[in-house]
């Protein structure tokens, strides 16, 4: 059904970025949130039928107000920090005193974490603005619920939102001639390379998905991946007769060390885990990248390819009991 097909490539899309802006807000990397703004702005615009449009572009720097619809009198901070501070802090501000005053709502839209907890709250509310925790407190999951239940023409329009944002990927070309260089720099011990298999036992990855509750990744990340497998190993094997038997086992450990790393957080989902291990290792690469200019895309998408190869051979994550990835040929 179109509708299943959407609403997977949504909810994964959401999911994605959210786990994404959260490693990325362990490495004070805040660009995601930046352009996050305009995305949320659109899709808001989508959900709820509203004309918002970036406070800045009304007001240079508009204190703590990041999108406004001045038709339908509305306001929406988005935010990844989802606290009753971070809310308490905003409806203090002297500026959304004024728009109080014309009659305003204000929205938190938190784009990182779940936020439910929040809505059975109370809040001062210095400012007098219209603010209904329940109503008024915005996360993916809460638009997602929405999503679900919009007609298929509705539906569809957001889709294609995320088509546009999310949807553009690498050309394999530019893959296949960067790989192998992004394997070179991942690897630097000098030990033996384990056999190479090349017939996926889909059955049991998908085990190990969702035993280690990875499904909102499996289709746009996990799976996308696995058709770059062939590509991997051929990379591989290629080092291993040219006698750099190294490669494999030292990429392998480098990503093991980042997934141990992350092991210490026991507050954090093995979705952000995840990611964590992806945003350590291409900031690794770009620190390391000497080689020609690159897009930081094809960096990105190379690194996704070869952590989805190690935890697909047992290198990083659980596997579930008599776990096989792969099927002798």
């Amino acid at each position: 059904m179109n509708r299943q097909k959407n609403f997977n490539f949504i909810e994964e899309s959401l999911e994605i970025l959210a786990s994404r802006i959260k490693a990325r807000g362990k490495l004070n990397v805040l660009d995601l949130n930046i352009h996050a703004e305009p995305f949320y702005k659109d899709l808001l615009n989508l959900v709820y039928n509203l004309e918002l449009k970036s406070a800045n572009e009304s007001v240079a720097n508009a204190e703590a107000i990041d999108l406004e619809d001045t038709g339908n009198k509305i306001l929406v901070q988005v935010s990844a920090t989802s606290t009753k501070a971070k809310i308490e802090s905003t409806l203090a501000k002297d500026k959304i005193a004024t728009y109080a005053e014309r009659g305003f709502t204000i929205k938190f839209m938190f784009i990182a974490t779940e936020a439910k907890n929040l809505r059975s709250n109370t809040f001062k509310n210095q400012s007098n603005i219209i603010f209904d925790p329940s109503d008024d407190i915005l996360d993916k999951i809460h638009l997602l619920t929405i999503i679900s239940q919009m007609s298929i023409e509705r539906q569809t329009a957001v889709y294609e939102l995320f088509q546009h944002e999310f949807g553009n990927h690498p050309s394999i070309m530019k893959i296949s001639s960067n790989l192998a260089k992004i394997v070179s720099l991942l690897a630097k011990e000098n030990l033996d390379v384990p056999p190479v298999y090349k017939q996926l036992n889909l059955y049991d990855i998908d085990r190990k998905i969702e035993h280690n509750g990875l499904e909102h990744i499996k289709q746009r990340t996990i799976n996308q991946c696995t058709r770059y497998y062939t590509m991997l190993s051929t990379i591989y094997d290629s080092f291993t007769q040219s006698g750099r038997n190294n490669i494999v086992t030292s990429v392998f450990d480098k990503l093991g060390s980042f997934y141990e790393r992350e092991l210490i957080n026991q507050d954090i989902s093995n979705v952000d885990r995840f990611f964590a291990i992806f945003n350590n290792a291409v900031q690794y690469v770009v620190k390391n990248w000497n080689s020609e200019q690159i897009e930081i895309e094809v960096i990105e998408m190379c690194v996704k390819i070869i952590i989805v190869d190690a935890f697909i051979k047992c290198k990083i994550f659980e596997s579930p009991e008599d776990y096989n990835h792969v099927i002798t040929e």
